[in-house]
């Protein structure tokens, strides 16, 4: 989905022969390669969407027949349709406004040159001698200590660059600009013992697979967990077999460790096994050759700022995806999941048990629990330090710097907000000040623009039950927006596929922004993603047994096995890091306000010279080594 909107009242715009016109006056031009629609609102503005408009929400249904799309002219009706777009309103006197679908899934950059706006789908659209201006030292932070590696919603890694966050609109008239905003009202939780709702699960996610399929085939991103096997025991539930495909991939990260995820390869053949599909096996192979596929993703991924190795798997996926599509195929993917049911702790790897699955799946239910409102409670009565899970924590966590818990209902909100999507850690409190990359000041200057763009305006409206509602909101402008997930997307889409997310639908979050503690994210004895469960065992044939045994990587039986320590220290993506680091200029993007270039220094050095890196250290080389090999000039 690429697009331009070139807002100019010289005659001499920018003109591109890459992409076709799309729409053309004396002041606005816009281009792009993408879907669209045009139609004339009412009061005489000119409508455009651009990019993949799934259908309208009627209910509990998706109309997929997209009979009311001229609905979509009314920004506050947005969150009325599913879909991956952007909606460009053009009135009678040349105001333009511009606003995406409603997670923002489609992205809106801008940037003003010389008078001249250009608003754009990512970096490359941008003409090449615009000034984007300095590194943002923020939006760098985020990409080095947030997971997802890439800068937050509404941030870059251009001063001068702007991206669009969640339901905003951009508006330009007379030259000037403003951005107006979609007031986020949280949903509640409904009440615990109403089980009438699971049948209400099972009918919004079904239709959400359902409204995303399609009638000629459907490819699945195959692990063996319980995301993706739903998907495919969906689409079973709801299209034969011939209908649908697989597609897993095969890691082999380093000579020494051979096949990471065997696990995950054996329970997925039997899933295909049962439903009668094929299921295709794509090597993502980095013992040789990292070198060329980082050229193959280059110009993707410095267009969106992704700097994340999950990138790379899911470049690879869709490529192989690709090779076995028909015309009209669509790509399933499981993604987001984790975080909509239990904040993402649903890796059976909270608190390791060599004997027991689930004693490490209640771990992750103890986990959800301290972020969530009952831990919460504990927090603002003073009485956390005495909650018996606060105290198993405590104990894996005796070297971990944690911050002073602050006084008053309304900064103790912000604090766990700042905990959760901020520090780095998974655990209330962690404190930022344990990350060694950052310096003390870069730390503060994080926090506070971090808290004040995103976090803060929310800490008075939160109550202990629209608590969950608010971490779903705001995963849209965090780790769902980020280098693990949106690259999905944007693979995909490289290779002229339709990715499709079910779990990230309307209905489906709405409900899961409602659903109690006690299914499943708290102490109670329902299992993690409760409802997703209870569809699986009571509405569709699904294998439950099949779900037992090592989950998918080596460290579900070696707790000490790391993916990153594979990657950094014995793949082939080693050289080329050490390629990057061995540049005079690597350093020139790290203000030493933000960023302590002593430790930097230190253990590149140490890892130049052939010394493996572990720890903390570890994932610093691996995401400074990621971004570097991206960011750096050809």
């Amino acid at each position: 989905m690429n697009y331009r909107i070139t807002i100019s009242n010289s005659k001499n715009k920018y003109i591109s022969d890459k992409h076709p016109i799309i729409f053309n006056n004396d002041l606005i031009k816009i281009e792009g390669d993408c879907a669209n629609l045009e139609w004339e609102d009412k009061d005489g503005s000119v409508c455009i969407l651009l990019g993949d408009l799934l259908g309208g929400r009627d209910k509990n249904k998706v109309n997929t027949s997209l009979k009311n799309y001229k609905n979509l002219a009314d920004f506050k009706k947005i969150p009325e349709f599913e879909g991956r777009f952007v909606i460009v309103k053009i009135s009678k006197n040349n105001c333009i406004s511009v606003w995406t679908d409603n997670f923002g899934r489609a992205n809106v950059y801008w940037v003003l040159e010389k008078e001249i706006y250009y608003i754009t789908s990512g970096k490359e659209m941008i003409p090449r001698d615009v000034d984007l201006g300095s590194i943002d030292q923020n939006g760098l932070a985020q990409v080095l200590s947030i997971y997802g590696s890439r800068p937050l919603k509404k941030h870059t890694l251009n001063k001068k660059l702007n991206r669009l966050g969640i339901n905003e609109k951009l508006t330009i008239n007379d030259n000037k600009l403003s951005v107006d905003k979609i007031q986020f009202v949280p949903k509640v939780v409904f009440k615990k013992d109403d089980y009438s709702k699971l049948q209400d699960y099972s009918n919004l996610f079904i239709e959400a697979v359902r409204a995303r399929a399609s009638e000629i085939q459907n490819i699945v991103l195959l692990s063996s967990g319980w995301d993706s096997t739903s998907i495919l025991a969906t689409l079973c539930h709801l299209f034969s077999s011939d209908k649908i495909e697989c597609v897993i991939g095969r890691m082999r990260y380093s000579k020494r460790s051979k096949i990471i995820n065997q696990f995950e390869l054996d329970r997925a053949q039997k899933f295909a096994d049962y439903y009668n599909v094929k299921l295709h096996i794509i090597d993502l192979d980095y013992t040789k050759d990292a070198n060329k596929i980082r050229d193959e993703v280059l110009t993707l991924f410095r267009s969106h700022e992704f700097f994340n190795l999950t990138g790379y798997n899911h470049w690879q996926l869709a490529k192989g995806a690709s090779k076995i599509s028909k015309q009209g195929a669509v790509v399933f993917a499981g993604e987001i999941s984790d975080g909509a049911h239990n904040l993402g702790f649903s890796q059976y790897f909270s608190l390791y048990h060599p004997e027991s699955i689930a004693f490490r799946e209640y771990s992750d239910k103890m986990a959800t629990y301290l972020f969530g409102p009952t831990f919460l409670k504990q927090l603002i009565e003073g009485k956390y330090e005495d909650d018996p899970v606060w105290k198993i924590f405590m104990s894996y966590n005796t070297k971990t710097k944690f911050d002073q818990l602050k006084k008053g209902d309304v900064e103790i909100k912000l604090q766990i907000l700042e905990s959760f999507f901020l520090s780095g850690g998974r655990i209330p409190l962690y404190s930022k000040f344990n990350n060694q990359l950052l310096t003390e000041s870069g730390i503060k200057k994080f926090l506070i623009n971090a808290s004040e763009t995103y976090l803060s305006m929310f800490k008075d409206k939160i109550e202990y039950d629209n608590l969950y509602s608010h971490y779903l909101h705001l995963y849209n402008s965090f780790h769902w927006q980020g280098g693990t997930v949106a690259t999905l997307e944007h693979t995909c889409e490289s290779f002229g596929l339709k990715c499709r997310l079910p779990f990230l639908d309307k209905g489906v979050i709405d409900f899961l922004s409602q659903m109690p503690e006690s299914w499943g994210r708290g102490l109670d004895i329902n299992n993690t993603k409760y409802p997703l469960k209870w569809m699986l065992i009571n509405k569709i044939d699904y294998p439950i047994d099949y779900q037992s045994g090592p989950h998918s990587y080596l460290y579900d039986i070696n707790p000490t096995f790391s993916h990153t320590d594979e990657i950094v220290n014995a793949s082939s993506f080693k050289k080329l890091f050490k390629d990057a680091f061995q540049q005079k200029n690597y350093l020139d993007s790290f203000s030493p306000e933000y960023f302590d270039l002593n430790y930097i220094e230190r253990i590149v050095k140490k890892y130049c010279e052939g010394e493996n890196v572990y720890g903390q250290e570890m994932t610093d080389i691996l995401n400074i080594g990621n971004y570097l090999i991206i960011s750096q000039p050809d």
